[in-house]
């Protein structure tokens, strides 16, 4: 029987004129596969795409590798971030992380929630670049490995190995590491991320040290992480 299901773009891949595979984290499923058929005439291959929701229909068989999907379109409207070249690097490198991390058996309608809440503000909120780190810190906590954020006078640094702050330095992370900053960050809920101000060598050192600690956990390669230079570009 044919249901309605929605699911957020993680990758695609076109496999003729008319037709693509699209992998999809779906609020009720976890990630899936779906076929589509796709025309020129109707532009439905601009639906997948970074950071958008995309519901569909379908007569889903989880015994199947690929399913097929049919009428799909946007749940809801994303403009500003495919118009604004800044928001459209931090879609892109969110959804590269996401596709790495997020795998077939993860089913999680919270976290699809919680994405789902984040960039819907994102698309409505002014820019502010705090929301790429923001992000990653938020979706640890889905994975099981979320930083402890225990820091004072005297557990001043944070140790990657052990996700949390220590007495003592930890010789992998920059010496001018913001370990105050970091702190705040780890405390930060989504209603008050856009107006939270990070230098640009801050959130870059943030962000290294982010990426350092979910490949320290074996979430992802870092070194495979094609989008991170979009964004580099964009700040250099």
């Amino acid at each position: 029987m044919s249901q309605r299901v929605e699911g957020l773009y993680l990758r695609s891949t076109k496999i003729n004129h008319n037709s693509l595979i699209a992998e999809l984290f779906t609020k009720q499923f976890g990630r899936v596969s779906f076929i589509f058929s796709i025309s020129s005439k109707k532009n439905k291959s601009f639906l997948f795409q970074p950071f958008h929701f995309i519901e569909f229909s379908t007569a889903y068989n989880p015994e199947k590798k690929i399913n097929r999907g049919s009428k799909p379109e946007m749940v809801l409207p994303i403009l500003d971030i495919i118009s604004d070249i800044r928001k459209t690097g931090y879609a892109l490198l969110i959804t590269e992380i996401l596709n790495k991390v997020i795998h077939k058996e993860d089913k999680n309608e919270y976290l699809f929630s919680v994405l789902k809440t984040m960039i819907l503000s994102f698309e409505n909120k002014k820019f502010n670049p705090v929301f790429g780190v923001f992000v990653i810190k938020e979706i640890l906590h889905h994975f099981g490995v979320q930083p402890i954020n225990n820091y004072s006078s005297t557990t001043p640094f944070f140790i990657v190995s052990d996700g949390r702050f220590a007495a003592t330095i930890d010789n992998s992370i920059d010496e001018n590491f913001p370990y105050e900053i970091f702190h705040q960050l780890l405390g930060t809920k989504i209603d008050n991320v856009f107006s939270f101000e990070i230098s640009t060598l801050n959130r870059r050192l943030i962000m290294e040290t982010l990426l350092r600690y979910m490949n320290y956990h074996d979430l992802i390669n870092t070194d495979k992480l094609n989008s991170i230079k979009i964004l580099q570009s964009l700040y250099d």
